[in-house]
């Protein structure tokens, strides 16, 4: 599901220093310029293009859901829904040029205790991306962006997300409003790189065409590089 970010007025609190209501109304403009791109091109009704998109609109919402954290000052929070949306990317992706079919067939299989055990085994982050190269089908530039965030980001990511040292260092501290727009930023790379892969997945080159601009478009508020996401 696809959030009308507009009608919840992340960007009108009173307290929401003024660059990052700044970048919070540009990334909702990415977010809107994403889907305006897509239109209503439908996607491949194949199981492994289906379970592809299906993860990437899993991270589109969080994506979304970074936006609606951090328009209520809950930046520690957010950061953890970076790493799930970094994740579901990264499952698209795999999904869509690496994974085997019977990997395929376990995460299109309907919930149930077994579907979940069988589903225990899948790769995790790191041999996804690995993946993406020994197959050799991923765009090279997907294989890097997946790689290179992961590289610099896990450490601190991983620190928020089970309750580290960062976790408890800026609930203290407080969440520089310099982190919160570098948040931000890598989060729209993730968003932006999602808008790419459903484009590849509409089969329409137009459509991927215009994806591709995106990034000259909103490059005030994405990232030139993925950096390292805050720390304490």
């Amino acid at each position: 599901m696809v959030y009308d970010l507009e009608s919840m007025d992340l960007t009108t609190h009173s307290n929401v220093a003024p660059d990052l209501l700044r970048m919070l109304r540009r990334s909702q403009g990415l977010q809107d310029r994403i889907f305006e791109i897509l239109g209503e091109d439908g996607f491949n009704d194949a199981p492994r293009s289906q379970a592809a998109v299906g993860m990437c609109l899993v991270s589109v919402e969080h994506g979304q859901a970074v936006q609606v954290l951090m328009s209520l000052a809950l930046a520690v929070s957010a950061v953890g829904l970076v790493r799930l949306q970094f994740e579901a990317l990264t499952r698209a992706v795999w999904l869509l040029y690496a994974a085997p079919d019977s990997a395929v067939d376990k995460m299109q299989a309907p919930l149930a205790k077994e579907s979940e055990q069988a589903a225990k085994n899948l790769p995790g982050a790191s041999d996804m991306i690995d993946d993406l190269v020994k197959k050799g089908r991923a765009p090279a530039a997907a294989h890097q962006m997946l790689s290179h965030f992961k590289e610099v980001s896990w450490p601190a990511l991983n620190s928020f997300v089970h309750g580290g040292v960062h976790a408890l260092s800026r609930s203290a501290d407080g969440f520089p409003t310099v982190l919160a727009l570098q948040l931000l930023r890598n989060s729209n790379g993730l968003t932006t790189m999602t808008g790419m892969t459903l484009a590849v997945l509409t089969g329409d080159q137009l459509c991927a065409n215009a994806m591709s601009r995106i990034q000259r478009e909103f490059a005030d508020c994405l990232p030139e590089l993925l950096e390292h996401p805050p720390a304490a």
